[in-house]
């Protein structure tokens, strides 16, 4: 009986020394930082000043609701609120350049749809250089060398379509279906001047079908307007049967129940970027090196697949929205930033001449 009681009491004191080591490693434990899909998005430091910094603040070129879907998921995440103003590329360069020469640039991100513009943001030391979890996977084509911008989306540009008016049989199938006289005075487009988004498009037309698709769409006469939205506004109205126009904006309209119809043409669809960066004079630079870990990530690339747009983690998936068919991102048209930065200025100035607008 003794021998019994001397091996419990020996079972037992192991036992509670065992339970005080642990209950001090978990009180000593480094606090965890933000893991998704088992994946470590952001460490335990970045997510602590992140929280302190309290909230975020960014400029985006980015398409209004699938942006405010991005937030959203990005706010359910982290706990932190933001605030975004939104503008075309043009505009948003000119007044981040103004902003910061007068010392009060408040934003914490920038981005812009046309790389030209971001790289200048860029060498006039707007943006801060930064680094993420993703790095080492990320092609060079989505980053600069120094870690100043990243192209963090990539959507694609479509034929949208409105079915209230257009019959199922004459929907166009390819490209060169809009060349079709019976589209003349119905298409709805935007200037090449409305940023990347338009520029990567007739870039790829042009690269695809030579500068004569160019010459024969401008004798559709299209119905040009200055941006993307006013081509969608077009479009769901029936004042316009089909439209060029960025992917983001018909998945919007579908859901409020417009009679549009998005079209992936054969021979290929051109995907345009937003990129940008952390900005040099940001007052919440945890909270942007959050975001932009996020974003970067598997998780932020799953959110933006169900949007409808590309990410740029190769661990995201392929957009996956019901009904709709994406070829997979190796498939998907993107014009490289040196040919974007070579060919912007004569190419920007021909289309002027070829549509008349200049």
């Amino acid at each position: 009986m003794r021998r019994m009681c001397l091996v419990y009491a020996r079972a037992l004191a192991l036992f509670l020394a065992l339970a005080m080591l642990a209950g001090g490693a978990r009180a000593g434990a480094a606090p965890a930082g933000l893991t998704i899909d088992g994946a470590e998005i952001a460490d335990a430091a970045t997510l602590d000043a992140a929280k302190k910094d309290g909230k975020l603040f960014l400029y985006s070129t980015y398409e209004s609701t699938a942006m405010k879907k991005l937030l959203a998921a990005f706010t359910a995440d982290t706990g932190l609120p933001v605030d975004v103003i939104r503008l075309t590329s043009q505009p948003m360069f000119e007044r981040v350049t103004a902003e910061y020469a007068a010392h009060r640039l408040a934003a914490d991100w920038v981005d812009t749809t046309d790389i030209t513009l971001t790289d200048q943001l860029a060498k006039r030391g707007i943006f801060a250089t930064s680094t993420v979890p993703a790095m080492r996977g990320l092609p060079r084509v989505l980053h600069d060398d120094g870690g100043h911008w990243f192209m963090i989306v990539r959507s694609l540009m479509i034929i949208g379509v409105n079915t209230g008016v257009v019959k199922p049989a004459d929907v166009p199938a390819k490209w060169t279906d809009l060349l079709d006289p019976r589209w003349k005075g119905k298409i709805g487009m935007a200037s090449i001047d409305a940023g990347g988004t338009t520029y990567s498009a007739y870039f790829f037309l042009r690269q695809k079908y030579g500068i004569d698709f160019w010459r024969k769409l401008a004798a559709q006469d299209p119905r040009l307007v200055p941006s993307a939205a006013p081509v969608m506004t077009d479009l769901a109205r029936g004042e316009t049967s089909i439209a060029i126009e960025p992917q983001e904006s018909l998945v919007g309209e579908i859901a409020n129940g417009t009679p549009v119809k998005i079209v992936h043409p054969a021979g290929g669809s051109p995907a345009y970027g937003i990129s940008g960066g952390i900005t040099s004079t940001a007052p919440h630079p945890h909270a942007a090196q959050l975001w932009l870990d996020w974003i970067t990530s598997k998780r932020g690339g799953a959110v933006l697949a169900a949007g409808g747009a590309y990410g740029i983690n190769s661990a995201s998936p392929t957009p996956n929205m019901a009904g709709l068919t994406f070829p997979p991102a190796s498939e998907v048209y993107n014009i490289r930033p040196t040919d974007y930065t070579q060919s912007r200025e004569a190419y920007t100035k021909e289309w002027h001449q070829i549509f008349g607008t200049r």
